[in-house]
């Protein structure tokens, strides 16, 4: 098996699952918030026999979420700069704590992964772009132990003139609304110290912007 730059990867192997899954019910339903679902099933180990419960979440009806990775391309004097990408910081109730994200959100009904990315970065930055500027490199899944639903990574590439057309959520110096405070935009190399730092510390985050990363070298040794 090769990938798509023909690099060859590790060959697969899957045979049966070792877990026999059975009597799934849901145990928990909030539409309230989130609409955050907890899902029990019985499991017995195919090797052994042994059984035990799982637990398993979704959110948004199981609707896939989208993260957005950002990209302001230089122009005109700012052509020495580079790329740079938006980060912002969050407040998260699970971990009590500020930390540095891509903006992302939860899938609505109806909607496509690139309309949700579209959205989202409408109503979290007041930059409104065509959706079919919205490139969903892959879907991932934020954690396989516990966690259902899958996130659509969305590159989007925006322009200083997106940015102008905007409400004042957000600007080029990093000005924001509530829901994303201290909006900045970086380049790749602060990106990377800050990660090397621990300064981004999100999951999702630093999964989307390694498949960024990797996508960007396939690229260019094409």
């Amino acid at each position: 098996m090769t990938s798509v730059n023909d690099t060859p990867v590790l060959p697969i192997d899957d045979t049966e699952p070792p877990l026999i899954t059975q009597q799934e019910h849901i145990v928990f339903h909030d539409p309230t918030s989130a609409d955050y679902t907890v899902f029990e099933c019985q499991a017995t180990v195919r090797d052994t026999g042994k059984t035990f419960r799982m637990h398993t979440t979704q959110v948004s009806g199981g609707r896939t979420g989208a993260v957005c990775i950002v990209r302001l391309d230089p122009t005109g004097i700012d052509e020495h700069v580079g790329a740079r990408y938006l980060i912002a910081r969050h407040w998260r109730i699970s971990t009590h704590a500020w930390g540095w994200e891509f903006p992302r959100g939860m899938g609505e009904e109806h909607e496509s992964a690139e309309e949700t990315a579209r959205r989202e970065l409408k109503e979290e930055t007041g930059i409104d772009v065509p959706v079919e500027r919205v490139n969903v490199a892959q879907r991932i899944h934020a954690d396989t132990g516990v966690l259902r639903d899958s996130i659509a990574v969305a590159e989007i590439t925006v322009t200083d003139a997106d940015i102008d057309a905007s409400r004042p959520a957000i600007n080029r110096t990093g000005d924001t609304d509530w829901e994303l405070r201290n909006a900045h935009w970086v380049d790749a190399n602060t990106l990377r110290a800050m990660i090397a730092d621990g300064e981004i510390t999100d999951g999702i985050t630093l999964a989307c912007w390694a498949i960024h990363e990797c996508r960007e070298g396939a690229a260019q040794h094409k």
